[in-house]
């Protein structure tokens, strides 16, 4: 099967734009500054990452070297960074990749089960996806706490949660387009590797972990963090070990032991690969 040449490049500049638009003028306008925000979090009482062990040091550096990281890559992907004229480019962008992806959606589907599969060498049976327009999240599975969090969740682009499905568990996911559907694919199986740390809990402590957790409002501040935050861990697994395996046994560490060794990969990597190495 021929793919059309221009998908790569458009799933390349729909994934900068994902991320930058954050630090665009409409961005602060709806978000409010992400420099503010995160020099908040170490000193503002009432912001939802104070006193955060990880978040509130380290979310603002990892935020900005992402928001960096991205403006260099957005020169090279032809992404603008012109105020509004950056809005305009996104709009079309979506038109341009919902009229590229539709003679290869269900090979696109596929293609993102495989993606995943391979990431964490999870069975494709496993997964379950899906390309769709527009994005309806079964009631009670998400529970927006605020108005920004009804508004994002009236917007979603991509969603994906573990569900259990014949005494099994499964990983479902849909997307407005591949690149989400594939990102929503890899998350919700590091979820679902993530549950090895969260099954020996009782049901109380599971429900409070997560309902602290949990927030579809604070999606937009843990998309600016995350992707450097995974490129700055990673150097520190151990080589030759699956992904998937190194995932579950830090989900499996004590809260305080795994907060130290996680401060300790984003500071130094080479140093926690040896230590990570006592864990695992």
């Amino acid at each position: 099967m021929r793919w059309n040449p221009g998908l790569v490049l458009a799933y390349d500049q729909y994934a900068l734009t994902n991320l930058l638009q954050y630090w665009q003028i409409e961005g602060k306008i709806i978000l409010g500054s992400p420099a503010k925000f995160w020099r908040r979090a170490s000193t503002d009482q009432n912001h939802p990452f104070f006193g955060h062990p990880l978040l509130a040091k380290y979310g603002g550096l990892l935020a900005d070297a992402g928001r960096q990281r991205g403006s260099a890559r957005a020169k090279e992907k032809g992404v603008t960074m012109v105020p509004f004229v950056f809005s305009t480019q996104v709009q079309r962008l979506v038109q341009h990749l919902r009229a590229l992806e539709k003679p290869h959606r269900p090979q696109l589907v596929q293609l993102a089960k495989r993606t995943a599969s391979m990431v964490w060498g999870i069975p494709t049976e496993q997964l379950d996806a899906e390309l769709c327009e527009r994005i309806i999240v079964q009631p009670g599975l998400l529970k927006p706490r605020n108005l920004r969090g009804t508004l994002f969740l009236a917007g979603i682009v991509g969603y994906g949660h573990v569900r259990r499905l014949r005494n099994e568990l499964i990983v479902t996911s849909k997307g407005t387009n591949w690149q989400l559907l594939c990102k929503e694919l890899v998350k919700g199986t590091a979820d679902l590797i993530c549950l090895h740390g969260l099954n020996q809990l009782d049901d109380s402590t599971y429900h409070q972990v997560i309902s602290a957790t949990d927030h579809i409002d604070l999606e937009p501040w843990m998309l600016q963090s995350g992707g450097e935050f995974w490129r700055r861990i990673i150097p520190a697994f151990p080589d030759g070990q699956p992904l998937a395996k190194t995932l579950m046994n830090l989900a499996r560490l004590p809260g305080g032991t795994l907060e130290l060794l996680i401060s300790e990969m984003i500071d130094n990597p080479q140093n926690a690969k040896a230590r990570l190495g006592e864990f695992l």
